[in-house]
């Protein structure tokens, strides 16, 4: 990118009217053999977190995960709203646990930056959405815990997980009324894709669950005390053209834009 090309994109970035949502983005760690396109760590994002965000009518910021995060607060300070993508497990001793056998990939630099990115937007009372893995950080931040694995939940659980990412695994999701999340989404049941093998276990502080699949398994989280801090364990993002899907990312939107 030229100097002059950045000239016109950054002074948009810092002065539209659009609310700008900083986005979080997955780790690839650094390894021996080779891969495409480094073999080197990198941060990487699928296209439709930003799209969604886009077609929603906000301005998507990547959060790029850097040693310490403290290097990222000036930028998250100027974010009207967060959005914490899906992607690998959170290390256990976050929430005070010892590694579970079914431990998937970990990233550690990424856990520390999404921690702090979080405290800092608490704490300036802008909204949150959590997708999948930022709905479980969501709540390890606040002090809560995980089923590391959901063969240990306790119950038979439907199939949630979907390893070879199909994206054909749906299940139904029961919203409790009155809650924001009913509010955003106006319906007491959607068909919700899902992709995970780990749930939210002790609630963390302010949080309470607002969503169940079937099996009794927690499906979304809010904070009481906030205009909108959400975290669903589905993946809107990849069903945008669904209306519950479109509803819930223009409810978070819409609150960004009180920010501006």
């Amino acid at each position: 990118m030229t100097w002059e090309r950045a000239s016109i994109i950054f002074p948009y970035c810092m002065h539209s009217k659009k609310p700008r949502i900083g986005i979080t983005v997955s780790e690839a760690l650094e390894q021996d053999s080779y891969r495409w396109p480094s073999r080197r760590s990198f941060d990487y994002l699928k296209h439709e977190y930003f799209q969604a965000v886009m077609l929603a009518g906000g301005l998507p910021i990547l959060l790029p995960n850097v040693e310490p995060p403290s290097l990222l607060y000036d930028l998250v300070d100027s974010i009207d709203g967060l959005l914490l993508t899906g992607g690998g497990d959170m290390h256990p001793n976050n929430y005070g646990q010892v590694a579970h056998e079914k431990l998937k990939e970990i990233a550690n630099r990424r856990d520390q930056v999404e921690l702090a990115v979080i405290d800092r937007v608490m704490k300036a009372d802008k909204p949150i959405l959590g997708i999948c893995r930022g709905h479980q950080v969501l709540n390890i931040a606040l002090g809560g815990t995980l089923y590391q694995d959901l063969s240990s939940f306790p119950g038979q659980t439907l199939r949630h997980a979907d390893p070879e990412q199909t994206g054909a695994i749906f299940h139904s999701v029961t919203l409790k009324e009155g809650s924001k999340l009913y509010g955003a989404i106006g319906a007491k049941s959607i068909d919700a894709n899902s992709s995970h093998h780990q749930a939210a276990n002790k609630l963390g502080k302010g949080l309470t669950a607002v969503a169940y699949a079937p099996d009794g398994v927690c499906e979304a989280i809010e904070h009481g005390e906030s205009d909108f801090v959400i975290g669903v364990q589905w993946h809107p993002e990849a069903i945008i053209d669904r209306g519950h899907s479109r509803k819930l990312f223009e409810a978070f939107i819409g609150s960004a834009s009180r920010r501006i």
